[in-house]
């Protein structure tokens, strides 16, 4: 397989950067949902303090007070540890947490955006598949600029999180969702060039 781009199609690099980038945003994802359990933790953490405010009394009001502290300093440092931990370099000795490897995966994929931009430029573009109308052309270059850029907007709009506050996470999730929907379409494309095509194309051969 050739390394450039060409009139046979992609080349090998652009094909490991396509895949490295897919398997990143895959491991991303995986990662963001599994930390949804640790917010999941804290709502459980919320109805025992609702329980026990109901219960009374002056041991529950102190079981009360050490989980209201408790809590309140896991969700106030919970992003930050994740920063200071691969700043100061402790993550690496002791083990990844997921929010530091959410963190780590989400410069990954900044590099990986880079990359692709780089390699773009240098690597050239293959013609264009000739079954391919004008609209479909247009929707697919538009498609490839925003999947680009959103490689860059999300994981730039968690370093935002992570340096502001959690004030900034709407603007992440929102992000997020922009890029599943940008994904979506994309995927959806690729299906219907690929297989659906294929097998009308079967279908009529038969």
């Amino acid at each position: 397989m050739r390394l450039r781009n060409g009139e046979y199609g992609y080349g090998a690099v652009t094909k490991a950067l396509h895949w490295l980038t897919v398997a990143a945003v895959v491991a991303q994802f995986a990662v963001g949902w599994s930390m949804e359990a640790d917010d999941a933790a804290f709502d459980r953490e919320d109805d025992r303090i609702d329980a026990l405010e109901d219960a009374g009394g002056d041991r529950v009001e102190a079981e009360i007070d050490r989980l209201e502290d408790e809590l309140d300093h896991r969700e106030d440092n919970y992003v930050a540890d994740a920063a200071s931990g691969l700043l100061g370099g402790d993550g690496f000795a002791d083990g990844l947490s997921r929010a530091e490897l959410h963190v780590l995966l989400g410069l990954s994929l900044i590099l990986l955006a880079l990359m692709r931009v780089v390699w773009r430029r240098v690597g050239g573009l293959p013609p264009w598949a000739e079954h391919l109308g004008t609209g479909e052309r247009r929707l697919e270059a538009m498609l490839e600029k925003a999947l680009l850029t959103m490689l860059f907007v999300v994981p730039a709009t968690g370093l935002i999180l992570i340096a502001v506050g959690a004030r900034w996470l709407p603007l992440h999730v929102a992000a997020q969702v922009v890029f599943l929907a940008v994904i979506s379409i994309h995927v959806g494309l690729v299906l219907k060039h690929t297989v659906v095509r294929r097998n009308r194309h079967l279908a009529r051969m038969l």
